[in-house]
Order: structure tokens, then sequence, then C-alpha cells
């Protein structure tokens, strides 16, 4: 009975129509959401094709933030950019690996797109705060993470680190410091820190981080050598040693902080 009353509703004329008005609005809503589409990606090539050929979009501008350490025009040559060049022709990461590859000094470069027509570079540069020195007077610095920034004759004012174990064939501008070396790098800023804490770091011209077991400190405006030990119990060996240095100051001689007793040996 029932699927003799289905036949019927579907023969009945009406019926029929009404299926075939559907089937129509269906294949409507099908070709129109099809166009909506084409027309979308042909929306999408067009402004493309338009980036890449306006003059509009041709750089005008290209501006360094962030740096100090060398000049705006050192880091635009190293990007590559171009005023003129279009300004989505070329790529974020190639620009920033070209400067980071190119100067041990860079830590971090991000790069924007200003529409337009200017273009944003970025710089962290990394800052030398250690000197290691080499062979024929000549001297590496390098910053609190070990990387190797430089090597130059000229020493600078800062704390000389010696009784390093890294082959001096490594020690190449953007390599870092090898694991035996960055964990006494980190025992250095340690006792540098420490000083710091008591307003003596001024003192301290060179560090030997030889031995773990005894890190010997250069102080030359005092003429004084510093047998430290190990870096346990840096409070109390500071505190010692900055009343060594008020009580016997211009005294040349070593003090021992690396033994039983600590005191005073002038020379």
């Amino acid at each position: 009975m029932q699927k003799n009353l289905k036949e019927k509703q579907r023969s009945n004329p009406r019926n029929i129509a009404k299926l075939q008005k559907e089937r129509r609005m269906k294949r409507y809503r099908i070709i129109k959401s099809i166009l909506k589409v084409l027309i979308c990606i042909a929306l999408f090539v067009g402004l493309i094709a338009y980036g890449f050929t306006s003059p509009m979009f041709n750089i005008t501008e290209i501006n360094v933030i962030g740096n100090e350490k060398f000049d705006a025009e050192e880091y635009i040559n190293l990007s590559n950019l171009k005023i003129d060049d279009n300004i989505f022709k070329f790529s974020k990461s190639k620009i920033i690996s070209n400067i980071k590859n190119n100067n041990a000094y860079v830590e971090n470069v991000t790069i924007k797109r200003k529409l337009p027509s200017k273009v944003e570079i970025k710089i962290e540069e990394r800052i030398a705060t250690y000197i290691i020195p080499l062979e024929e007077n000549q001297f590496a610095y390098i910053n609190n993470q070990g990387y190797i920034l430089e090597k130059s004759e000229e020493r600078l004012d800062l704390t000389m680190i010696t009784g390093i174990s890294t082959e001096l064939e490594n020690i190449v501008e953007g390599n870092r410091l090898e694991n035996d070396d960055l964990e006494k790098l980190q025992s250095v800023i340690q006792i540098k820190d420490a000083m710091n804490n008591i307003g003596i770091d001024k003192e301290l011209s060179a560090i030997n981080a030889e031995s773990k077991f005894n890190y010997i400190l250069s102080l030359e405006k005092e003429a004084k050598e510093v047998q430290l030990g190990s870096i346990s119990d840096l409070s109390s060996k500071m505190l010692f040693l900055k009343y060594v240095l008020e009580e016997q100051e211009g005294v040349p001689g070593i003090i021992y902080l690396n033994r039983d007793q600590v005191y005073f040996s002038p020379r």
C-alpha cells in the first residue's frame, strides 16, 4: 500500500514539476558557488600580479633600527636589498640568513614590510664582554654566551680570560666556545657578578680559568693576584677580598682564598 502511494505521488505532475525545480535550484547554487570561488581566485591572482608589477610597491626607503656597533649601511649592504626593488620579491628568511651569517655580532634580525614602499630591518646586536688572548698579539672578543664576535690586534678594556681550551683553529668569528670553556665562562660570569655586587669588579683585569678548582684573578691596578679556589662560597670570599683591597691598597701581593685559612701575602 505505502509503495503504491509513493509511486502515485511521484507520478503526480505537480510533484514532478516541484522536483525538477528543486534540482534546477540546487544546480544553480552549485554553479553560483563555483563562480564565486573562481572570481575570488581571479581577484587574488590579479592583486598578486599588480603587487609584483606596480611601481607603487617599489622600495623607496630602507630603515635599520636597534644597531649600535655598525652603521645602517653595513646591514643594508648585507641584506642585498636595493632601492626600487619590488617590496614583495624578497625572501625575509634569506635576508635574515645573509645578515646573521656575515656578521657575528648579530643576535637576531626582524624584517618588516611597511606597505606600500618601506622596509624596516630590526637588529639585535651581541655585546663583547670578555677577551681571549690568541697567538701573535691577537685577541678574540666574546660575549656572555661564548660567541666569538671578532679577532683583532686591539686589546679592549675588558676582562681577559686565559686558560681556554678551545682549539685555535676553532676560534672563528661566529663560532662558539667548546662546552668545557662554556662552563668556565659561566663560572667567570658568576665571579664577575659577585665582585660587581660589592663594587670591586672594576679592579679585575684577567681571570685564569684553566682549573675550575682554582680560578686565579689578576688585579693589575692593585698589583695583586687572587688565588680564588672554586666558585663555592663566593660571597664570603668577595667580602674578604674587598677587606684586603681596602687594608692593603697599593701593596703588591697574593691573596689566598683557596685554603682553610684565607690571608694576604705581600711580595
